[in-house]
């Protein structure tokens, strides 16, 4: 129960157009999660998640909001695609947390590593981040690893 409680609390923390040639892709768009495509582990999905992003590289500015039976959050991080360490607050139901991340391009993949703790316990996020083809499609791929054991999560976003 309480793995599921820290994975319901992860997702807001989610996050987030086109592709151009030879050009890293740019994220900027308000995104909608699709529900069908995504998969929260043991988590249970929220009922709506919408993704609101401005890429000027090298700084991404997402805000989330997350609605669920346990309430609605929002959320807002910056990150820099240079590898720098940033240091951004979740808001989560158990309170605000201190989150530090550095992300850095791979390809056309954007990665980024966070380090967490919640109540007590020491969390790790790596999220990849993929645009379609067409940047009609989100794709955050993310590794969750705690103490009380690792699990993977994919949200899939579709354009609005």
């Amino acid at each position: 129960m309480k793995r599921a409680f820290l994975a319901a609390s992860l997702v807001l923390l989610v996050a987030g157009s086109a592709w151009t040639q030879d050009a890293k892709p740019n994220f900027s768009g308000t995104w909608n999660f699709d529900a069908a495509k995504s998969d929260f582990g043991p988590a249970p999905p929220p009922d709506s998640l919408v993704a609101v992003i401005d890429h000027k590289e090298p700084n991404v500015k997402i805000t989330i909001t997350q609605k669920s039976a346990m309430g609605e959050l929002t959320n807002e991080r910056v990150l820099t695609t240079d590898g720098k360490e940033n240091v951004n607050k979740a808001r989560t139901m158990v309170g605000d947390q201190e989150m530090k991340s550095t992300s850095r391009w791979d390809g056309k993949k954007l990665l980024t590593t966070a380090k967490m703790d919640m109540q007590g316990t020491p969390i790790v996020l790596i999220d990849s981040w993929e645009l379609s083809d067409d940047g009609k499609v989100l794709t955050i791929a993310r590794e969750i690893r705690t103490d009380q054991g690792d699990f993977a999560t994919k949200i899939v976003y579709n354009k609005q």
